[in-house]
């Protein structure tokens, strides 16, 4: 049996990743023309994070030259919690620029769905299953641009990037024939693109409120002599997170 996983937001995620570097080079060593205007600030956050998680699974099975397919949705409470540590640079007219790394663990809480099967008598029916899909951890790097209100440090942004997240797949059936029930389980990587908005309330621990949505796709192929399944999945999220800074 062969086995192998892809997505195809790969070669966008090396750039991005590859971009993102620049710019938060650029933020660090870039020099500043007005030391009271244009300053690098560095800093590390803790952030729980609560959301909604969406899976759609859908299921393909070729064998004897001919081929079907069923599909199944399912959503459900995701929770994680990460570590920040990035830069910012302090630009004239209280703009802000800036690049974040993050790594998050998340709460093993499974997606489940099931399967619905395709009963017309042919040799690639699909069989009725469960499936199910939950994060497990996950890196990221983000660029930030921002705006402070006033004179003070609170401040508004928007802010996306790549977040490469290990998750856990499995998707099962039961041969009508006989009842026996089979499964197939594995570990892939998913690379979704993350978007969002968020505000900084200063103080002396500085508390950030993000809102953030990611969506991204896996096709998991296995193929056994002339069977051939195809596994994709949806994924689509939007969370919330209040973080608590490290006081300037």
């Amino acid at each position: 049996m062969r086995r192998r996983g892809r997505t195809r937001d790969g070669a966008m995620t090396r750039k991005g990743l590859q971009l993102a570097a620049v710019v938060a080079a650029l933020c660090a060593i870039l020099p500043a023309p007005m030391p009271l205007l244009a300053q690098s600030t560095g800093f590390l956050r803790v952030t729980p994070e609560v959301g909604r998680l969406s899976v759609e699974h859908i299921k393909k099975v070729t064998i004897g030259g001919g081929s079907s397919s069923s599909a199944s949705s399912a959503s459900g409470l995701a929770l994680g919690a990460s570590l920040a540590a990035g830069v910012h640079r302090e630009l004239p007219g209280n703009w802000m620029l800036g690049a974040e790394f993050e790594g998050t663990v998340f709460v093993r809480r499974a997606i489940e769905g099931t399967i619905r099967p395709t009963p017309a008598g042919n040799v690639h029916d699909v069989w009725p299953g469960s499936w199910d899909y939950g994060d497990r951890y996950g890196i990221g790097l983000s660029f930030v641009a921002g705006r402070r209100f006033g004179t003070g440090s609170s401040r508004g942004y928007v802010f996306g990037g790549p977040r490469r997240t290990w998750s856990e797949f499995a998707t099962g059936g039961i041969d009508p024939a006989n009842g026996e029930a089979g499964e197939d389980r594995d570990r892939f990587t998913t690379t979704p693109w993350t978007v969002g908005i968020g505000a900084t309330v200063g103080g002396a621990w500085p508390i950030d409120i993000r809102v953030r949505y990611s969506r991204s796709y896996l096709d998991w192929i296995i193929e056994q002599g002339t069977l051939r399944l195809d596994y994709r999945y949806h994924i689509s999220g939007l969370s919330v997170s209040v973080g608590v800074g490290a006081p300037p």
